[in-house]
């Protein structure tokens, strides 16, 4: 089914989806899945209406993304969805006989009964994903192309311990989804945080970027065959990074640049993400309306632009945020890795 939707009520499930969804391999199956690391528990709805049964029983016809069991536990089929129109989520369904046919279990990376303010018998809306609706694919780079957020962290650790500091990587992961300027999130005293010493660790920063670029820098595995593929689908590829190219090495050196129709950096804009201007200026350019493009990014403020653009965000896990602060965010799809954006992003086949 490529267009579906239906409402169920909110009901008590029968108390083992909170162990279930805490298993390590349950955990890294959704992500690997529908790149949901699931609360644990599940969202359980009972469907009413018939014509939300015609819509679920067609759906189950279908095959879904498979969940082969381990340790005793059944295989199951998952389908990405989203619900009440704004939490990415998706159904699982246990290949057991017998399971109740107007029943429907929901994980996401956020507690949706408390995200959503649910009580037992309110109606929720289930949404199908949808697939194929873009034309343009505009990308971020440090963490979404490229695994350069561990890097800074290396960089900036090199020049923080000359002054006695202390660079952590949840430093840099709350920096870069929080917008909190980094040096104040390192330096924890007020006082200590002089323009001079922020002068300097900014540059000492820097000047060990290039090294530190060269030993722990690249592309992530499979990058160009998702790109290649996306391409072949028809759509037309950019980069708006809200750095100023630092990074661009791995990607030069792998001739993947070449992708990129245009390539925008923080020195082509005025406004930082979450401001939209960067996502706008390079539909500009291509020619494609907002509700026809995805903003592919790692970070919270990255799916703020794409929001605040008009275009489909999509959260990819190979950066600064997990799902749970990826779909807070307003992630309209979450991917473990790049090959999921050509499912998310390309029409069913």
């Amino acid at each position: 089914m490529k267009d579906w939707q239906f409402s169920g009520r909110v009901t008590a499930g029968a108390g083992q989806g909170s162990g279930f969804t805490s298993r390590d391999w349950v955990r890294e199956a959704f992500i690997a899945a529908v790149g949901i690391d699931p609360f644990p528990g599940t969202l359980n709805l009972q469907l009413e209406s018939d014509s939300a049964l015609e819509a679920w029983t067609k759906l189950k016809a279908s095959p879904g993304i498979g969940i082969p069991g381990q340790q005793g536990a059944c295989d199951a089929r998952c389908y990405p969805v989203r619900v009440a129109e704004r939490v990415p989520a998706a159904i699982v369904l246990p290949e057991v006989a017998g399971y109740p046919p107007a029943q429907v279990e929901l994980v996401a990376a956020l507690p949706m009964r408390q995200h959503l303010d649910l009580s037992e018998g309110d109606e929720v809306l289930v949404q199908a994903s949808p697939r194929g609706l873009v034309t343009a694919a505009i990308f971020d780079v440090d963490g979404t192309l490229i695994n350069s957020v561990d890097a800074y962290h290396i960089a900036a650790g090199r020049a923080a311990a000359p002054l006695g500091y202390s660079v952590t990587h949840d430093m840099v992961r709350q920096a870069l989804n929080s917008q909190q300027p980094f040096w104040n999130v390192v330096i924890e005293n007020p006082a200590e945080r002089t323009a001079d010493t922020i002068a300097n660790l900014r540059r000492d920063t820097m000047r060990h970027w290039a090294d530190v670029l060269d030993e722990h820098v690249s592309v992530f595995p499979g990058l160009r065959a998702t790109l290649e593929g996306l391409q072949a689908g028809g759509l037309r590829l950019a980069i708006y990074t809200g750095s100023r190219g630092e990074s661009f090495g791995p990607l030069e050196r792998s001739g993947l640049l070449e992708f990129f129709e245009i390539v925008l950096t923080a020195d082509d804009v005025e406004e930082a993400k979450p401001h939209p201007e960067g996502v706008l200026r390079c539909l500009e350019v291509l020619g494609v309306a907002p509700a026809e493009a995805a903003y592919i990014g790692d970070s919270v403020p990255d799916m703020g632009a794409s929001h605040a653009a008009g275009a489909r965000a999509v959260g990819v896990l190979t950066g600064a945020a997990n799902s749970a602060a990826l779909s807070a965010a307003g992630a309209h799809d979450l991917a473990a890795d790049h090959a999921a954006l050509l499912r998310i992003l390309l029409p069913q086949r």
